[in-house]
């Protein structure tokens, strides 16, 4: 008999720079700064209404730290629904005012297709990976 992973004592089950937090096995995110203090927020995953608003939480914090560029990369995301279409949007609008450059990492028709629909597609930097 196995038992689950448990944080060993005075340990957080909240993950650090560079971890990923799986979510019911339906959205896995994590974060890297690079040297450049470029952040990447890397998003595994299906991002509907149960799912966004541990996105927004996520990019949110990265957005208080103010950094010079957020990248978020899409490519492994497998659906992408109007709560996360939303997320992107306030993102971003929260981006511009904070004077932070935002990028999506959009390669697949799963995330590319929903954004082009509703014409959101025009409102972002739209890369194909988040190496530059």
């Amino acid at each position: 008999m196995t038992t689950p992973d448990l944080p060993a004592e005075g340990q957080s089950d909240v993950p650090n720079e560079g971890t990923e937090a799986p979510f019911d096995d339906v959205i896995t995110l994590s974060t890297t700064t690079g040297e450049d203090g470029v952040v990447t927020v890397t998003v595994v995953g299906e991002v509907d209404t149960f799912t966004a608003p541990v996105l927004r939480s996520s990019l949110d914090t990265q957005l208080e730290q103010q950094p010079r560029e957020l990248v978020i990369d899409l490519s492994g995301v497998q659906f992408l629904g109007s709560a996360g279409l939303a997320v992107l949007v306030e993102t971003q609008k929260s981006a511009r005012s904070r004077d932070v450059e935002l990028r999506l990492v959009a390669t697949t028709r799963a995330v590319t297709r929903p954004l082009e629909v509703t014409g959101l597609i025009d409102l972002f930097t739209i890369v194909d990976s988040s190496a530059r």
